[in-house]
């Protein structure tokens, strides 16, 4: 595999930087499998540092370069722009991967394409959907993004989301957070209630939550959720949803049901169900989940 790397400014001041704030190295280690199947064939910086002192190549050189995958590393990068400049280049958009993002099991190339033009949109009862976007870097088509809900409030939201997203969004009271140290803004949607812990102002949360809930592509649903009752996943089984996880600690033969061994995460079920997405629980195939819905285990 041809490898180009594509350096964002503030990844690479210096040594110690880069080992703390990208995840090249084992972005790297995870795609060289078998050992020496990578070939590094450029390196491009999306704006030149010489304090990086790196031996890089004009990006505008790559449309005469071959090269398989442009792998992304940076801190925090978002990569919407860079693919924007990537168009503007003449650059094949869909060869553009985040480090983070080849770093969950199972990752290939295809399947991340197949992935980036479905349209995805994740319904999810807690960061499970932020954390998705993030991790994958695509664009965020749904609204339970820095939010959270209980697990009444999301069966009774799910059923007839689609309605309930027609009706207005009603601002109740803000609650202090003490881990993340903000006040935070809680709002009730039709009887369901709704805490955004990733604002700090209701303004805010309500913009974005009315610009959001336009977008979501009704035709690619993913709805996930965590639960510990064995009632709540039955019901959750039943939703009219073609692709629907719950992430559950315990063993079923449910088909929307996912078992997750909570002991490495000390016992939580909300650590050990964002796991799954970040890749550092290792159950399933979680290209499988996102794409058709399959529980797939992993090799």
């Amino acid at each position: 595999m041809n490898v180009v790397i594509w350096v964002q400014y503030d990844t690479v001041a210096t040594q110690e930087k880069s080992k703390e704030k990208t995840f090249l190295r084992q972005a790297f280690s995870a795609l060289d499998k078998p050992k020496g199947s990578v070939n590094i064939v450029g390196v491009v910086e999306s704006v030149a540092m010489p304090i990086n002192n790196l031996n890089t190549i004009d990006k505008r050189d790559l449309v005469n370069i071959d090269y398989d995958l442009i792998l992304v590393t940076g801190h925090d990068v978002n990569l919407a722009p860079i693919l924007a400049e990537a168009e503007e280049l003449g650059l094949d958009a869909d060869k553009f991967v985040l480090d983070r993002t080849v770093l969950i099991p199972g990752f290939t190339l295809e399947k991340y394409k197949e992935l980036r033009h479905s349209d995805l949109s994740i319904l999810s009862m807690g960061w499970w959907a932020g954390i998705a976007y993030h991790k994958l870097g695509l664009p965020e088509l749904s609204t339970t993004i820095g939010m959270y809900t209980n697990e009444e409030s999301f069966m009774n939201f799910l059923p007839e989301a689609r309605w309930h997203l027609k009706k207005d969004l009603h601002f109740e009271r803000t609650e202090y957070n003490h881990d993340l140290g903000i006040n935070y803004p809680i709002f009730w949607l039709d009887g369901t209630q709704w805490f955004m812990n990733g604002f700090t102002n209701d303004a805010d949360a309500l913009e974005l939550w009315n610009a959001r809930k336009d977008k979501i592509n009704w035709s690619n649903v993913l709805v996930t959720m965590h639960t510990s009752s064995p009632a709540v996943l039955e019901r959750f089984n039943c939703l009219p949803y073609a692709k629907k996880a719950c992430f559950v600690p315990f063993e079923t033969e449910l088909e929307s049901g996912f078992y997750v061994n909570t002991a490495p995460c000390g016992g939580n079920l909300l650590h050990a169900a964002e796991g799954i997405i970040t890749g550092e629980v290792q159950a399933y195939d979680v290209w499988d989940l996102l794409l058709y819905g399959k529980k797939t285990p992993l090799k």
